[in-house]
C-alpha cells in the first residue's frame, strides 16, 4: 500500500514537473497531495490526511489555478534554446545533493530499530482545534488576514479599473 501511495505522489509530482500547460500543472500537483495524504492515512492520521486534501488539494490549488487564469491573458515567450553547459551542470549539482541525500537518510538515528521509540497517538481534529484556538489564536487569525490580503492584492493587480 505504501508503495502505491509513493508511487501516486511521485508520478503526480514528475507530470507536474514536465507539464508545459500550467492548468494541467496544477491538476497534477492534487493529484501529488492525494498521495501524500494516503501516506497520512498510512501513519494513521485521519486528521492530517484529511487537512491535507482540504487546504492543499481543496483551497491553494484552487487559488493558483484561479491566479494562472486571471494571470494568463497574455502570450507567452518563445523558449529560449537551452545551452548544455547548465543541462549538464544542473545534472551535476541534482547528483551531488541526491548522493547527499542518501548519506543523510543512511546515518539517521530514526532508521535504528523501531522497538526503542515510544509510540505516538495521533492527533484527532477536536485537538488540533484545541491547539490552534488555545495556544496560536493570533498566529492563526494573522495567517487568515494575510490569505485574504494576498486575495484580494491578486484580483486587484487584475482588474486595476473596479
Amino acid at each position: 500500500m505504501f508503495l502505491i501511495f509513493a508511487l501516486i505522489t511521485l508520478s503526480g509530482a514528475l507530470a507536474m514537473f514536465r507539464q508545459k500547460n500550467l492548468v494541467v500543472a496544477g491538476l497534477c500537483l492534487v493529484l501529488s497531495f492525494i498521495g501524500v495524504s494516503g501516506l497520512f492515512l498510512m501513519l494513521s492520521n485521519p486528521v492530517a490526511a484529511a487537512l491535507q486534501i482540504i487546504v492543499y488539494s481543496g483551497a491553494i490549488v484552487v487559488l493558483v489555478l484561479f491566479v494562472i487564469m486571471l494571470l494568463n491573458a497574455h502570450e507567452e515567450e518563445p523558449a529560449v534554446k537551452p545551452r548544455s553547459i547548465q543541462r549538464w551542470g544542473s545534472a551535476l549539482v541534482v547528483a551531488v545533493l541526491g548522493v547527499g541525500a542518501f548519506k543523510l537518510v543512511g546515518s539517521s538515528p530514526a532508521l535504528r530499530p523501531a522497538n526503542v521509540r515510544p509510540v505516538i497517538e495521533p492527533m484527532t481534529l477536536e485537538q488540533v482545534g484545541n491547539y490552534l484556538v488555545q495556544q496560536h489564536l493570533l498566529a492563526f487569525e494573522a495567517i487568515g488576514l494575510l490569505l485574504l490580503a494576498s486575495m484580494v492584492a491578486a484580483i486587484l493587480l487584475v482588474k486595476r479599473d473596479l
